[in-house]
């Protein structure tokens, strides 16, 4: 009697869930992705990290300056375009037939009061991840406006103070 009440209550339990989609956590939808897996085509991140932003493992540093950095790798400009969105906090994206522009963004994981510009670039089989620091330099307090311009070498309607500086 036990032993059939038993599978009994398995069948009602399997019948009860049929055709029901299976979810990965308490309050998840489930289209959403397991944590510990990858959807196709989506990049995982590397150890390579600059300002803050961690670079698809699938590819590597080219070129570092003081203010920009160049990543390359044999993967699809459209894979690495999610893989910054997920990365960064973007008003506006720009998306294009040869580029896709992250205009002034920040990086997450970065210093909040550093502003970046991102281009992913198609680049023969692959892409090439641009990133370049644009955050404005400080304001000096106590400068008036004409002193700044002064300072960066310019008349206040924008012309050089000195042209020969210059070339």
């Amino acid at each position: 009697m036990k032993r059939s009440t038993a599978i009994g209550l398995a069948l009602a339990l399997l019948w009860g869930c049929e055709g029901r989609r299976l979810e990965f956590g308490p309050g998840t939808p489930s289209s959403a992705k397991p944590m510990d897996r990858l959807a196709p085509g989506e990049l995982s991140p590397g150890t390579e990290e600059v300002w803050g932003f961690v670079a698809p493992r699938e590819m590597r540093l080219a070129q570092r300056f003081p203010a920009e950095a160049f990543f390359v790798g044999a993967v699809a400009p459209e894979a690495v375009a999610n893989y910054v969105r997920e990365r960064v906090e973007a008003d506006r994206v720009e998306i294009g037939a040869a580029r896709t522009v992250f205009p002034a963004v920040r990086v997450k994981a970065g210093k909040p009061d550093r502003t970046f510009r991102i281009e992913v670039l198609k680049e023969g089989a692959g892409a090439r991840l641009v990133i370049k620091d644009i955050t404005p330099p400080p304001l000096e307090p106590g400068l008036t406006d004409e002193e700044r311009w002064k300072k960066a070498g310019l008349t206040p309607d924008g012309k050089p103070i000195d042209p020969k500086k210059l070339e």
